[in-house]
């Protein structure tokens, strides 16, 4: 069959036409996705030298190592529906059953802020940001610290950033007819990733929040449980180029006894390039614990790292004359890597 140039200029306009089409409906879905899923993780193992009192072992420790998958669904009217399931991976775990929950939550976004529902941590404890330099390890603050919670049946709620600062609240739902259900508040301001603003700082406050204990009664009979807590952080740090500094005041109060401690932080980081250096000493109820340590950073997700801690033991006693073993004295030391992905 012959075909004329008319019928060959049509032909061509068409399926130029044709083409431009779909390459703007793929422009468009590239620039406005109706979903956006992430898999990701880390992991972190290091060899650990132990003197624990008075005992010396050796371990390979997974440092809370994980693994999750978050995402986004954009819906209409400027909502989006959020979600993010993730769990502790423990490498070093003889068990065949390694997988721990961590933050597992669903809900919205919009101009009205972020809520969500499930298991998170507590606005008192997202308040810290990046402040500890040991987080994970023998240096992290919930070793000598209460108030490192991560609660099942919350609902949880962030305001819009206006002018760097930003509402945090948290509501759990008690399983307890007895107990009030606990709360946590917060007011951020500046970027507590320290990428956006040189500056952080935050006030953040637990009511009624359980904590666990274990240890001994006034007759010497070991006990353990939950207690009821009031917990206040006041958190700030700053960078100066290279240099990064920070400071945290606690305030912990166990709210049936009235029984309150206060304990503080301070520490320093200094990015040499490749290399960060790292100092942190922490003080609660009198005990007190020095960290230092640096990292080697091989590749943006890659880091090879070593650090020492030596932590005093740390109780808590009531007026009741119970007192709770809340960590353990020892000296530490480890070298490890970390691979994110």
């Amino acid at each position: 069959m012959k075909m004329n140039k008319s019928s060959v200029a049509i032909m061509i306009s068409s399926l130029l036409t044709m083409s431009s089409f779909a390459a703007e409906q793929v422009t468009a879905n590239i620039q406005e996705p109706k979903s956006v899923n992430d898999f990701y993780g880390k992991l972190n193992i290091s060899l650990q030298i132990n003197d624990e009192e008075g005992e010396s072992f050796n371990s390979l420790n997974s440092n809370s190592s994980r693994v999750g998958v978050k995402g986004k669904y954009y819906l209409e009217n400027g909502l989006t529906a959020i979600y993010k399931l993730e769990w502790q991976v423990n490498v070093n775990d003889d068990s065949k059953d390694s997988l721990t929950a961590r933050n597992q939550w669903v809900g919205f976004q919009g101009d009205f802020g972020e809520i969500t529902v499930g298991r998170s941590d507590t606005t008192l404890k997202v308040s810290q940001g990046k402040f500890d330099l040991f987080n994970d390890y023998e240096g992290d603050l919930k070793h000598l610290f209460i108030g490192e919670n991560r609660e099942t049946d919350a609902i949880t709620y962030k305001s819009p950033v206006y002018k760097n600062i930003q509402l945090l609240t948290s509501y759990i739902i008690s399983d307890d007819a007895d107990e009030s259900d606990p709360y946590s508040i917060g007011i951020l301001f500046g970027d507590l990733n320290l990428k956006k603003t040189d500056f952080y700082f935050s006030i953040a406050h637990d009511e009624n929040m359980p904590a666990k204990y274990q240890g001994v009664d006034n007759l010497g009979e070991a006990i353990s449980g939950t207690k009821p807590l009031a917990n206040t952080r006041i958190t700030g740090m700053y960078k100066f180029d290279a240099l990064q500094v920070g400071a945290m005041f606690v305030d912990t109060e166990v709210v049936e006894s009235g029984k309150s401690e206060t304990g503080y932080v301070g520490n320093i980081a200094y990015d040499f390039g490749d290399i960060i250096a790292k100092l942190q000493y922490q003080d609660f109820a009198g005990a007190g614990s020095l960290s230092v340590g640096a990292d080697y950073m091989l590749g943006k997700n890659t880091k090879v790292f070593a650090w020492y801690t030596d932590r005093e033991g740390n109780e808590l006693t009531t007026t009741d004359g119970s007192t709770y073993q809340l960590a353990s004295e020892g000296q530490y030391f480890a070298i490890g890597m970390e691979q994110k992905f």
